[in-house]
């Protein structure tokens, strides 16, 4: 009968496929000029690239945003099911509960690009919209409700914070440097992901696991960030709608 696998012998398993891992993406990386132009935007982001809404070219970015989502996804989780044996509830799920399920899948891509992807182009008309939508997040915390629960209040809040943007907040935007605001976006959407979770209950350890759970969000981030800038603000929204659907679709088949 044969011994199970030690410890030591777990460790270079592990080791040995992240190396394979690594060879193989630096490999793609060298023949892949789509992979070159999604790293080149991470390290020297701009708002201006040549755009390109050719379907096989959307397709590439696609399989590379899905490679780079599920290796840092799979990585995370391996992790956490190492060190945690219980998952952490969100509020999302109380809110399928009282909300069709369309809604919950439509609502996140829709409001979260606007607030996070939208204002990479620096209009005054997409800063106003994301100013809005963030808030319409914010809002949540501040009125102490459920994220997607609409209240006159939060909607007159949402308002308020947009005119304040249109009359003076673009001017500020605008004379940011674009890595420095492409990072305060990026941050942004990670870190508010964090009003999902119940957070009352919760200690030290906690919090560092649901920091780090989010902040696997960063790489994914990035990519809808090239993917706003390069193939269209649509295409980041049908993309973020189908990584929702998709983990939506995995979690009922858990």
């Amino acid at each position: 009968m044969s011994q199970p696998l030690s410890y030591i012998g777990f460790i270079l398993c592990l080791f040995l496929i992240a190396v394979c891992f690594i060879a193989i993406l630096y490999l793609s990386y060298k023949k892949s000029g789509r992979l070159r132009d999604m790293v080149r935007f991470v390290i020297s982001p701009r708002d201006v690239l040549v755009s390109d809404f050719k379907i096989v070219s959307i397709l590439k970015t696609v399989l590379w945003f899905f490679i780079i989502h599920i290796s840092f996804t799979f990585v995370y989780h391996f992790a956490d099911l190492v060190f945690y044996s219980e998952s952490v509830e969100t509020s999302i799920g109380n809110s399928v509960q009282t909300l069709p399920l369309w809604v919950i899948l439509l609502l996140p891509p829709i409001l979260e690009e606007t607030a996070f992807r939208l204002p990479l182009k620096r209009k005054r008309l997409y800063i106003t919209l994301s100013s809005a939508a963030i808030m319409f997040f914010l809002s949540a915390i501040i009125f102490s409700t459920k994220v997607y629960h609409v209240t006159w209040v939060r909607l007159f809040s949402c308002a308020i914070l947009a005119l304040i943007t249109w009359l003076w907040g673009y001017k500020w935007v605008s004379k940011v440097n674009f890595k420095i605001w492409l990072w305060i976006l990026v941050l942004s959407f990670s870190i508010l992901h964090i009003i999902n979770y119940d957070l009352s209950a919760m200690d030290i350890g906690e919090w560092i696991r649901i920091v780090l759970k989010e902040g696997v969000k960063i790489p994914s981030a990035l990519m809808f960030s090239y993917v706003r800038i390069k193939h269209g603000f649509g295409t980041s929204v049908a993309l973020h709608f189908i990584i929702n659907l998709s983990a939506c679709m995995l979690g009922s088949m858990a």
